[in-house]
């Protein structure tokens, strides 16, 4: 087998493993989630997907096992940094040892002024050395004067960001080699999950890629609409339908009548450019909605 072909193969045993996990582990089924039950869901049928979407769909199933599993599988190259002068530490070096791509997805709230002066340093050393500098930030975040100012400035020095509608989760993959997963309950940091395993840091490079793929330029977006955050609605739709639900089911759950709940679904398919239900699922995972 050439070395394409076996790497080719790799990557698709590692898919298989990831939805495998969705499917199979009691604790992934017992979290008691609608997005992890979709999740799993999609991963049910993901003969359905092209590569792309399957790749996406695993780095999902790759978030959820790296929070889910309390205690990881021992041969999973996984660590649970809750250190935060540590985890500061770790995070410099693997920065330091990015040589080619670092993707970074930010969640919660802004950085602040202070934040971004600091991190500008290490984002100059990056792109001037040679990498690859990849930042998603939430639609919202546009709105900021200090976050248009660090992307504008960013920019003009080679880093590339997008405005996602929205980004749950916070995620830093290095050179597709190693994973950085922030462990936040409410507002508060409880340290983050490293990893180098590479069926998992593919799956997160995947899911980050996709999720930057889906955003927006700065230059594109208009300051003056509104977040492009999915409502309550849009999430309650997406959630029924990437969960199998029949429409009768889903309507019921939603306390509308079946033709209002299908009056939905096409404006969620409006909305996300979908055909099919399992495409507006996936394409909700791609844009931080599940």
């Amino acid at each position: 087998m050439s070395p394409v072909a076996s790497a080719s193969s790799a990557r698709s045993q590692s898919m298989s493993d990831l939805h495998r996990w969705a499917l199979e582990s009691a604790r992934y089924r017992s979290a008691n989630s609608d997005a992890h039950a979709a999740v799993r869901e999609l991963s049910r049928h993901r003969e359905r997907a092209t590569r792309q979407q399957d790749e996406v769909l695993g780095g999902r199933v790759a978030l959820d096992r790296l929070l889910v599993d309390d205690e990881p599988d021992h041969r999973l190259r996984v660590q649970k940094v809750v250190d935060l002068p540590l985890l500061q530490n770790k995070l410099v070096q693997i920065a330091q040892r990015t040589r080619h791509e670092l993707l970074s997805l930010h969640s919660g709230d802004a950085p602040s002024e202070e934040a971004f002066v600091s991190a500008q340093r290490t984002d100059r050393e990056l792109v001037d050395r040679g990498v690859r500098l990849r930042i998603v930030y939430p639609l919202e975040f546009a709105q900021l004067p200090r976050v248009r100012d660090y992307t504008e400035t960013m920019q003009n020095h080679g880093a590339e960001f997008q405005f996602a509608d929205a980004v749950p989760y916070r995620i830093i993959v290095s050179d597709a080699a190693r994973a950085v997963v922030p462990i936040v309950r409410g507002h508060r940091s409880e340290g983050a999950i490293i990893t180098g395993e590479p069926a998992l840091v593919s799956g997160l490079r995947h899911l980050a890629r996709g999720i930057f793929r889906s955003g927006r330029n700065l230059r594109d977006i208009d300051l003056g609409a509104a977040s492009g955050r999915p409502t309550e609605l849009e999430l309650e739709v997406i959630r029924a339908m990437s969960l199998g639900l029949a429409d009768d089911a889903a309507a019921r759950r939603l306390a509308v009548s079946e033709r209002t709940f299908r009056r939905y679904v096409a404006q969620v398919f409006e909305r996300l450019g979908a055909t099919s239900r399992f495409q507006a699922g996936v394409r909700a995972v791609e844009r931080g909605w599940l």
